[in-house]
């Protein structure tokens, strides 16, 4: 009976916490996916990479690496708190998403602060909301 009692406290506990919307990703070494743009939702064209970035800490460094729409991302940021720094570069081919890739760089050149809300990234200048990234797990 005290398993019982114990597991559906358990499971209750959990619902609340993803009803809190508590943060359950984590900055670092999860897969962000860009998910919109000013409050408009990005797609990903079939055939196509989706926009992303992965935070990592590599040999004391923070870095940032991942796909802006037409071409690779890569850099470094610093991090304090909520506060967040930014600063990358990318190749640059040219295609036709180079519109999301023009505003994704020029988001993390903006982004001052960040939160985390369960699955999903906020990125801010002050506080204007930037660009919303949700998490994606990979298998």
């Amino acid at each position: 009976m005290k398993k019982i009692l114990f597991f559906a406290l358990l499971i209750s506990f959990q619902c609340k916490t993803a009803q809190n919307n508590e943060s359950m990703a984590h900055l670092e070494n999860t897969y962000w996916k860009l998910a919109d743009i000013n409050g408009m939702p990005v797609e990903t064209p079939d055939g196509s990479k989706e926009v992303h970035f992965v935070l990592s800490s590599e040999g004391g460094e923070k870095r940032i690496k991942g796909f802006a729409g037409c071409n690779s991302l890569g850099g470094n940021y610093t991090q304090d708190g909520n506060k967040i720094k930014f600063t990358t570069i990318t190749t640059k081919m040219a295609c036709d998403r180079l519109d999301v890739e023009n505003f994704l760089t020029k988001t993390l050149d903006s982004a001052d602060n960040y939160k985390i809300n369960g699955e999903t990234l906020e990125l801010y200048e002050g506080n204007t909301l930037l660009a919303t990234f949700h998490s994606v797990y990979l298998k």
